[in-house]
């Protein structure tokens, strides 16, 4: 039932992600029930086992299923499914404008990225680190959601544009919503932490190639969580949104 058509021409993790998701909300996929192994799975699927891992790391990611030690990985319980739920049902209300504005916030931030690492002080580099710092020390959705907002504007700034930080200060206000629902989900917090800091890491290299692609994977995962979201929950399940090929923003 979740096998992946061969025609349809979206990225295979992403089609994953939907077929799970929808899965779980049709009970096809039942609270606390364990996946089969890794193998047993992509051959079910019909897809290879890198395609597989990045879906389960996003469905991971989102709170969807979780990895017990020793035991497997399982759908998580209906009981703490509610940010997921209410994420998948936001993302699919407001897909077209939380999309457009994605795709605004890529090419502004990629490019940031990459001048940041040419150009940015020793000060704003440690202004930079502690941001970071304090977005993975956040314990509530409203520090993470605050400090998220400002590790990202450090990082524009760090261009040293004035256009640039203009054109980023008017998507602010849209992608506050996106933040409210996607940092309510636990593990979200920590992948949005982990991907902080290879973006750190890149800019203090005074790398302008590793800063753009860490920042993409950084705005992809969280971009195709939106769509992946967003198709699960469509009603006729025809695809929403497809995402931009990733050779967009880093090609």
């Amino acid at each position: 039932m979740l096998k992946v058509e061969q025609r349809d021409r979206r990225a295979l993790p992403d089609i994953v992600v939907e077929r799970f998701l929808t899965a779980m909300k049709s009970g096809e996929l039942k609270p606390g029930e364990q996946l089969p192994t890794e193998t047993e799975l992509a051959r079910d699927l019909g897809i290879g086992r890198t395609s597989l891992r990045e879906a389960i790391q996003r469905l991971r990611t989102m709170g969807a299923v979780e990895v017990r030690a020793g035991l497997g990985t399982f759908v998580v319980d209906r009981t703490r499914m509610e940010p997921v739920h209410s994420f998948v049902q936001w993302s699919a209300d407001n897909d077209f404008e939380v999309t457009e504005l994605f795709e605004a916030r890529m090419s502004l931030e990629v490019t940031a990225a990459g001048l940041a690492a040419e150009r940015a002080t020793t000060r704003e580099l440690a202004l930079l680190d502690r941001a970071a710092r304090k977005h993975r020390a956040a314990e509530h959705l409203e520090s993470r959601i605050d400090s998220d907002e400002g590790f990202h504007e450090v990082l524009v700034a760090c261009a040293h544009s004035a256009l640039l930080s203009k054109l980023y200060a008017i998507l602010v206000p849209g992608l506050r919503e996106f933040r409210s629902m996607s940092l309510a989900i636990p593990a979200s917090a920590t992948t949005s932490a982990d991907t902080h800091d290879a973006i750190v890491a890149a800019i203090v290299a005074g790398d302008p190639t590793a800063a753009r692609e860490a920042t993409v994977e950084h705005l992809w995962g969280l971009y195709s969580m939106i769509t992946s979201a967003a198709n699960a929950n469509s009603p006729d399940g025809t695809p929403r949104r497809q995402i931009a090929d990733k050779a967009v923003w880093c090609g």
